[in-house]
């Protein structure tokens, strides 16, 4: 319902596929983007104060390269380091 009300005024009128055609066509795309594993991972390990961008983008070494010095990204693994250190001496 939502797809005809939002979607299909926005689409030509001879192109209007199904939600499921869609979904088909959309779904193989979005998982090759959205790997919630990987960004599972990538979590984790900040979580743990590693910053380890490549487990975000495994095949794609340009973005690692380009982001592997991002300041708020450093800065959040070593403000967990640091808060990991602290809870281990009290």
């Amino acid at each position: 319902e939502a797809i005809k009300r939002l979607l299909y005024p926005l689409l030509k009128a001879g192109d209007r596929p199904a939600g499921t055609e869609m979904f088909a066509v959309a779904k193989p795309i979005l998982e090759s983007v959205l790997d919630h594993r990987r960004e599972a991972n990538f979590l984790e390990a900040i979580a743990a104060g590693k910053y380890q961008p490549e487990l975000l983008f495994p095949k794609d070494a340009g973005t690692v390269n380009r982001i592997r010095s991002h300041p708020a990204l450093l800065w959040k693994a070593e403000n967990v380091r640091q808060y990991h250190s602290k809870k281990k001496l009290s």
